[in-house]
C-alpha cells in the first residue's frame, strides 16, 4: 500500500515506524525541516517538507495515488482539512487524529429556524473515514480493564465470539511448567508470550516463567474460566483513585461515576481541580502534588480497588504506580506515552501500562489490511498482530486442513469460526469459504500470511 502520513511528531513518527516494519510504502509530510531531517535519519520512508494544507505539497506527495492518508499533527483542524483535501484529490481512505471530543463522532447542525430539521454531519461527509482520539481510546481501555475480573486488556474477534486476552503468569498451575503440561480448563491457544520487553510465538515445550505476559485466544464464553489458571480474579471495582485529572483521567472518572463507582481524583493544579469538581457529579477531587507515599496513603490508595496514574508525565505515572503497588492496591494501571516504556512499567510491578500511541496505531492498522482481513490488534509492545480474515472461495487457505497448512514462520492459527461454531485450537478443521480465521503473526510475516487469503 501507498500511505501518506501528515505530521512527523510523536504519533506520526510512531505510526510510520510501525507501518514501515510491515514493508508499506510511506511518505511523510512535515512542516519542520529539523523534524523532517530526524525522520530521514531514523526511518526508511520518503519525507516532504511543507504544510499539508497546501495543495501543491499534497500534489508533491502524490496523494491522488494514496491508499491511505493519516493526519497526525497537533492541530485537529489541520488534520481534518488535510484529509478533506486529500480525499478530493483522489486518496482512497483517510484517518484524522483529533483531540477535541466534539469531533470524534458527528456534528449536529441547527436548521434555519427552531422548528426546521437539523442536519447531521458525519466524518465521511468531511472526507474522513475515521477519527482517532488517543485520549478517548486510552480512557475506554482503562474503563474496560477496571470493569473486568482480571487486570488485563481484552480484544474481540468474529463479532464477539472469540477473544484474545493478556494474563500475567502468577499461579503455580502455570509457572515453571511447559505449555504441553498445563491443564487448561477450556480449549485455547497461547498466541504469544511477552518476557522482559521481548515477544515470542511459543512452541509446546516453552516453559512459562513467573511474571510472563501470556496472550490467550479462546471462545469468549471460556475466557474468565481460563484466566483463573493464571491468578486469582479481582473483586469488582467499587472504589478508584485517579492520579491526574487531565482529559484521560477526567473521562475515566466520568464513565466510572456512571457505573456507580466511588471516584477520587488527585490533581496538582488548583484551577483544574475546581473545573473538574464542577463537571463531575459525585467524585471527590483533591488538590495534591507529587506521588509521595504519605499523600497516596492518606487518600486511601491502599484500600481502593484500583489506582490509575494518568498525568501527562509518563515517568511520574510509573513512579506513582510503583508507590501504589507498594501500598498494596488491587489494580494498578499507569499511562505511558511511548510504547517502549510498557516493559519498564511492568517490570517495576505495574499491572498494566496503557499507551495512547499504541491504541491509536492499533485503530489505524485496520485500514492497512489486505487479502480479506477485517480486524487487527497489536500484541505486546508492537512486534506482533492478531488478525481476523474472512476466507474467500478462491483463497489458498480455503479447503485445506489447518494442520496441513504450511504456515509462514512466525505465524499460527488461533481460531476458526464457522457460523456460530468456534474451533479452538483449529486442529483438523477445514477452512471453508466464509469462515473467519484469527491468525497471530509477527509483523515481518504478515505479507506472507496475507497471501494465504488471496
Amino acid at each position: 500500500m501507498y500511505i501518506v502520513i501528515v505530521g512527523a511528531g510523536g504519533a506520526g513518527f510512531y505510526v510510520a515506524s510501525l507501518l514501515s516494519k510491515e514493508r508499506q510504502e510511506i511518505v511523510m509530510v512535515e512542516q519542520s525541516e529539523e523534524v523532517a531531517e530526524e525522520v530521514r535519519r531514523q526511518l526508511d520512508v520518503g519525507v516532504i517538507v511543507g504544510s499539508a494544507t497546501s495543495p501543491s505539497v499534497l500534489r508533491q506527495a502524490d496523494v491522488k495515488s494514496a491508499d491511505l492518508i493519516v493526519a497526525t499533527t497537533e492541530s485537529d483542524e489541520t488534520n481534518m482539512v488535510a484529509c478533506f483535501m486529500a480525499r478530493e484529490m483522489g486518496a482512497k481512505k483517510t484517518v484524522a487524529r483529533v483531540r477535541n471530543p466534539e469531533y470524534s463522532g458527528y456534528l449536529v447542525v441547527g436548521g434555519k429556524s427552531p422548528h426546521a430539521p437539523r442536519k447531521v454531519v458525519r466524518p465521511r461527509s468531511l472526507g474522513i473515514d475515521l477519527f482517532v482520539n488517543p485520549e478517548i481510546e486510552a480512557a475506554r481501555e482503562i474503563v474496560s480493564i477496571l470493569s473486568s475480573l482480571y487486570v488485563s486488556p481484552v480484544e474481540e474477534f468474529a463479532d464477539g465470539r472469540v477473544q484474545i486476552r493478556e494474563f500475567k503468569a502468577e499461579s503455580g498451575a502455570v509457572v515453571d511448567r511447559p505449555l504441553s503440561s498445563i491443564a487448561f480448563p477450556k480449549p485455547c491457544v497461547v498466541a504469544v508470550i511477552s518476557r522482559h520487553g521481548g515477544i515470542k510465538l511459543p512452541e509446546d515445550d516453552e516453559v512459562i516463567r513467573q511474571g510472563d505476559r501470556v496472550h490467550l485466544i479462546a471462545a469468549s464464553k471460556d475466557m474468565d474460566e481460563l484466566g483463573a489458571t493464571f491468578g486469582q480474579p479481582k473483586v469488582p471495582t467499587k472504589t478508584v483513585v485517579i492520579f491526574g485529572a487531565g482529559e484521560i483521567g477526567f473521562h475515566v472518572a466520568e464513565e466510572m461515576e456512571k457505573r456507580g463507582v466511588q471516584v477520587k481524583l488527585i490533581e496538582k493544579s488548583a484551577s483544574r481541580s475546581q473545573e473538574i469538581s464542577a463537571r463531575l457529579k459525585r467524585a471527590v477531587v483533591v488538590q495534591g502534588g507529587g506521588p509521595e507515599r504519605d499523600l497516596l496513603s492518606e487518600e486511601g490508595v491502599a484500600s481502593s480497588d484500583a489506582f490509575i496514574a494518568a498525568t501527562g508525565d509518563e515517568s511520574l505515572n510509573i513512579l506513582a504506580g510503583l508507590v501504589a503497588g507498594k501500598l498494596g492496591v488491587s489494580r494498578n494501571v499507569v499511562l505511558v506515552d511511548r510504547p517502549e516504556y510498557i516493559p519498564l512499567a511492568e517490570e517495576v510491578g505495574v499491572d498494566v501500562a496503557v499507551s495512547p500511541l499504541l491504541l491509536c496505531a492499533s485503530k489505524i492498522a485496520r485500514f492497512v489490511l489486505r487479502g480479506g482481513a477485517v480486524s487487527v490488534v497489536l500484541l505486546g509492545n508492537e512486534e506482533a498482530q492478531a488478525i481476523e480474515f474472512i476466507a474467500g472461495p478462491s483463497a489458498r487457505i480455503t479447503g485445506t486442513k489447518s494442520e496441513d497448512l504450511e504456515m509462514p514462520g512466525g505465524a499460527k492459527i488461533g481460531a476458526i469460526v464457522h457460523g456460530d461454531t468456534v474451533k479452538i485450537p483449529a486442529g483438523e478443521s477445514i477452512v471453508e469459504a466464509g469462515d473467519r480465521v484469527v491468525i497471530v503473526s509477527l509483523l515481518s510475516s504478515i505479507p506472507a500470511v496475507e497471501k494465504l487469503f488471496k
